[in-house]
């Protein structure tokens, strides 16, 4: 049997696409970027309050950056790092004293150790 021509293909597909009505889209299914965004919603519905929560240790533990008003010239203030672990490359890189310290923090409970 004898393929038909590209352009006879083509034309079947656009007519069929045109009489269907819907774009030629298969009921039910959504194209890659369409899915990818229906996904993202429905994500950030499920994960919203663990997310706002976050937000809020985050704000918690972290100071704001220090802001002049309307042309008063801006200063230097660098934000204060809080971290509450260390994880297994920190101790394994450290310095011997440093990895005492360390160990020592973990262990009175001032830190936290993440894998």
């Amino acid at each position: 049997m004898a393929r038909p021509r590209k352009t006879d293909r083509f034309k079947t597909i656009t007519e069929n696409a045109a009489s269907s009505g819907n774009g030629g889209r298969k009921k039910g299914k959504l194209s890659n970027a369409e899915a990818r965004r229906e996904y993202q919603r429905r994500y950030y519905q499920m994960h919203k309050e663990k997310a706002k929560e976050y937000q809020r240790q985050y704000n918690l533990t972290h100071k704001k950056k220090a802001r002049g008003g309307v042309g008063v010239p801006s200063f230097e203030c660098p934000r204060e790092v809080v971290r509450t672990t260390f994880n297994s490359f920190d101790i394994m890189h450290a310095p011997v004293e440093k990895t005492l310290e360390m160990l020592e923090k973990i262990i009175k409970g001032e830190r936290f150790f993440t894998m």
